[in-house]
């Protein structure tokens, strides 16, 4: 066993790494702060080694081995076990690499670790399950029809060499998968696992609060029964593409307008130590002043711009250029296409700058040096993930930026971005630039996805040249950046809540000192509270507000987000909120900056017209989302008060005008209640300073503000209630929901008894409606709860089943259970306290989680810093029998509403239908 060197100085973690006898390459890491230990094993193999005949074997294989071992035969064994024990498991794959990983509570960790190990030494791959676990990988192909970005990058396979591996189909169907025996695809899932998943082909990584040794007993034991064999030689991989300068119209489903500029590149794996793609991304993709995209901004032709690389596959990567384009940019695509490249000359022609090296990895260091902690179970995934192509005694080295990139490995990268080596995707959904193509565009659809595209070789002399930024030497080339932090001086400390600087009618200022992540990082909140009992056009405006701040903001606040410091600005029902957060160097100056500009914000025509086509886009796309995610929208949308149709916002902005929201934030600028919050690397007289400076910048504005509470909706005890949303997807989706209806005011124990609930029968819901019955690949028991209202939801997202039939599933799943409180034994109540206690007695593990719990709270007139506490002190308190009448009282009584969310169905003899005003 043998130590990593490498790690920052504020990470407590200790990283360690042995081989196994069998070859498997273990990293051992020590976190004394995780209060969940994690496992999680990669192998390097994903769906690229599939069988050309059957694609998604990859995918198939990582679905069986969750369904049964030797050791373990149950198919739900494995789920229910970490489920019981308060975890979360899941698993991946991808081009060249499948992931599983898992999570659990420190004392069932051995025997999660034995249930895991006993994937990769024993499966038993039954045959009784292929044929529904095809349903399963099915049913997650159909889940994703719809989704656009799946949709574009299938489409976008067509332009690959057709002998790499990439340009193939990947996630599997049942075309793919059911069209042979199950013998033979028994045969084909057993040889990849044979071929592929081999300990020398394998990474594992443990983490817990235990010692190396342990740790390294514990690989011992339980990783050392996989069988070494050798691993399948994968062949070289060819060109990603046979040819360059061609294009791809794709014609999407939603109103997007992007353009995609591709450049194949060397691959970037090996060049870890100084990352050179980085200085041509830092580069292009800045949105400061005199950046490209200031330039195409200020133009009105582009709304966002990102550079960067992908589909690194160890011989070739991509380089995109993806800007998503206005309108008007749709209109001037050939102009956008011209001033990259003027920008991209720029860059070659200029001699590399040490001054972007140094910024590149200075601020490298600093997110490295100061990251906020990892949770065990991302951290055990990225680990074993990174550990396939880097060696371990690199592995920490590898996660910043060591050295400055030479220009001899920075112009194999500058130097493939030239209009020869181009492939271009566009995409929208009825414009497409025929002028670029060398022929008539003929178009085809992509057969898994059904996206219609075009694919086409430039003409001649298609590009044309920029005049006006071509011939600025300077264009696009960003100036140095004056926010990078130099005081990184701590403060000693930690006060128990935060406390009152201030406190008036009009304004109060609150601050805690938060020294104990040990980080010179802070936050800073301000709320303007403006608004009462808002109608719909009222807070359409608001949000307006936000998002054309936010736009006007961007350039002046781009460098202040590279060098770590960050702000938003959002709309809510009681006005506004401010957030700044980052290093502490700079931040107070930066956030009193932005109250100056909000103060003296006017929204101009221009932007305003550029936002609400882009609200209207975002409208007319909502239903083009996952169904099961809209259902979860909806739902909250349905019950609460205040709420507004879709139909409804679109009509009400159609004719906002420039003058009319000016006037309304004059308006509310007029007189509001300011609170704000002061966090982390902060003394107390940062604060008073702060609140002392804000109190006289707003002087004159102040006043009186009474807050808003949610309000929901009355529900009867025993009625039905159903909503039907709207969505593009073929799929039925229900979230059928028993929610309390006393009041709004259900005490901690109520909640909890609703989280005991969803814990107590979600992995019996789950193994009956998506291993057993196959209703679904998106199945869950969730905790619906708004505010202080209990509620509990049966999610269920299925390809192959209507909405009556789920009704009446879950209905019988609800009734069958009725009785299972009764025979609820002691251990499991206790085994399921110890879950749901274990959410809130986790350790706060960074600054932002503290202070988003503590910001409600200062902003709420109760001041109620005690939440946590409640909740910990009345589940500890609770008790088995006052928890079985609830639960007979809810179901077996039927105290609750019924409230239903679906699509694809509506009964409104027996339910009654709600509205969205």
């Amino acid at each position: 066993m043998q130590n990593i060197p490498g790690k920052s100085h504020s990470d407590a973690n200790n990283y360690h790494y042995l081989t196994l006898d069998n070859g498997l390459q273990v990293i051992l890491i020590s976190d004394p702060k995780a209060e969940r230990f994690a496992a999680s094993l990669a192998i390097g193999a994903g769906n690229q080694q599939d069988p050309n005949e059957h694609p998604g074997i990859a995918h198939l294989l990582e679905h069986m081995l969750f369904l049964g071992t030797e050791k373990y035969p149950d198919a739900g064994a494995y789920q229910t076990f970490i489920r019981e024990h308060g975890g979360s498991h899941n698993a991946y794959t991808s081009s060249q690499e499948t992931n599983f990983y898992f999570d659990v509570l420190p004392e069932a960790y051995p025997e999660a670790l034995d249930r895991f190990a006993q994937f990769f030494v024993a499966p038993t791959l039954d045959a009784n399950y292929i044929a529904r676990e095809i349903n399963a990988v099915d049913s997650e192909y159909k889940a994703k029809l719809d989704d656009e970005r799946r949709r574009t990058n299938e489409a976008q396979k067509t332009l690959f060499n057709p002998h790499h591996p990439g340009s193939r189909f990947t996630v599997g169907n049942l075309e793919t998968l059911g069209n042979i025996p199950t013998e033979t695809l028994q045969s084909y899932l057993q040889r990849f696992y044979e071929d592929y998943y081999t300990p020398e082909n394998m990474r594992l990584t443990l983490v817990a609060n235990k010692s190396p040794e342990t740790l390294a007993s514990f690989a011992r034991t339980y990783f050392s029964g996989i069988e070494a064999r050798p691993t399948q030689i994968t062949p070289e991989l060819p060109a990603k593409f046979l040819q360059t300068q061609t294009f791809q119209a794709f014609k999407t489903n939603t109103e997007k307008s992007q353009l995609k500029l591709m450049f194949p590149i060397p691959s970037q794996l090996r060049h870890y130590p100084s990352q050179p793609y980085r200085y041509v991304s830092y580069v292009l993709g800045d949105e400061s002043s005199n950046s490209l995209f200031a330039n195409l901004k200020e133009l009105g032709w582009a709304q966002s711009l990102h550079a960067g690389i992908s589909q690194d596959d160890g011989n070739q990567a991509l380089f995109a250029v993806t800007i998503r384009l206005t309108d008007a940019g749709v209109k001037q695509r050939n102009a956008v296409i011209g001033k990259v490249f003027s920008g991209i000359k720029n860059l070659q022609q200029a001699p590399t700058n040490p001054d972007y090296l140094r910024e590149i990895r200075t601020l490298s260091e600093l997110n490295y040096a100061y990251h906020d902690y990892i949770p065990s179970v991302r951290l055990a995934q990225v680990a074993s993930s990174r550990s396939l192509n880097i060696p371990p005694m690199d592995l920490l080295h590898s996660f910043k930026i060591e050295r400055d990139a030479t220009e001899a490995e920075i112009a194999p990268v500058l130097n493939a971005l030239t209009p020869d080596n181009l492939v271009i995707q566009w995409q929208h959904h009825k414009e497409f630039p025929t002028e670029w193509a060398q022929d008539e565009l003929t178009w085809s659809t992509e057969p898994f996805y059904q996206g219609h595209y075009a694919n086409a070789s430039f003409k001649k002399d298609w590009l044309q040249q920029d005049d006006e930024t071509s011939q600025n030497s300077m264009y696009g080339l960003p100036k140095i950046n004056p926010y990078i932090p130099e005081d990184l001086s701590l403060t000693q400390g930690t006060d128990s809540r935060p406390t009152a600087i201030s406190d008036t009618e009009s304004f109060d200022f609150w601050h805690k000192k938060n020294s104990q992540y040990g980080k010179p990082t802070g936050m800073i909140f301000g709320y303007f509270g403006c608004s009462e009992s808002a109608n719909a056009r009222q807070k359409l405006l608001l949000q307006l507000w936000a998002r054309l701040f936010t736009d006007a903001m961007s350039e002046q606040t781009y460098q202040p987000y590279t060098a770590g410091l960050n702000y938003s600005l959002y709309a809510h029902s009681n006005g506004l909120t401010l957030r700044t957060q980052g290093y502490t160097d700079k931040q107070d100056a930066f956030f009193e900056h932005l109250i100056g500009e909000l103060m003296t914000f006017q929204a101009t025509p221009e932007r305003l017209t550029i936002a609400k086509q882009e609200i209207l886009k975002g409208f007319n796309n909502l239903d083009s989302q996952p169904p099961y995610a809209l259902a979860r929208h909806y739902f909250s949308q349905v019950v609460t008060k205040g709420s507004s149709s879709i139909e409804t916002l679109q009509n009400l902005l159609t004719d906002i005008k420039t003058d009319e929201i000016n006037d309304f934030i004059q308006t509310h600028l007029s007189q509001f209640h300011f609170t704000g919050y002061m966090t982390g690397n902060f003394e107390k007289d940062n604060a008073e300073t702060l609140s002392q400076i804000l109190q006289t910048k707003l002087k004159g504005r102040l006043g009186a503000h009474t807050y808003q509470y949610v309000e929901l909706k009355s529900f009867a005890p025993k009625n039905r209630y159903i909503y039907r949303f709207n969505t593009r997807s073929a799929d039925t989706t229900l979230l059928y929901s028993l929610m309390a209806t006393d009041s709004n005011d259900a005490s901690y124990t109520e909640r909890a008894y609703v989280r005991m609930m969803a814990q107590l029968i979600g992995a019996r819901f789950y193994n009956e409606f998506r291993t057993e019955k196959q209703y679904g690949y998106i199945v869950a028991v969730t905790n619906q709860t708004i505010e202080k209202t209990p509620a509990l939801g049966f999610l269920v997202q299925s390809p192959n089943t209507d909405i009556e039939t789920l009704v009446q599933e879950i209905e019988r799943f609800i009734v069958e259970n009725k009785d299972w409180s009764d025979s609820l034994s002691d251990a499991e109540f206790e085994q399921a306290r110890t879950a749901v206690l274990a959410a809130f007695t986790k350790k706060t593990t960074s600054l932002r989680e503290d202070a988003l719990e503590e910001w409600p709270h200062v902003v709420e007139p109760e001041h109620n810093f005690a939440d946590r506490a409640n909740w910990i002190a009345s589940i500890e308190a609770l008790s088995k029998d006052e928890f079985v009448d609830f639960v007979n009282a809810k179901i077996k009584r039927k105290q609750s509403a019924r409230v239903v969310i679906a699509n694809q169905w509506q009964d409104t003899e027996n339910w009654t239908p709600l509205i969205i005003d």
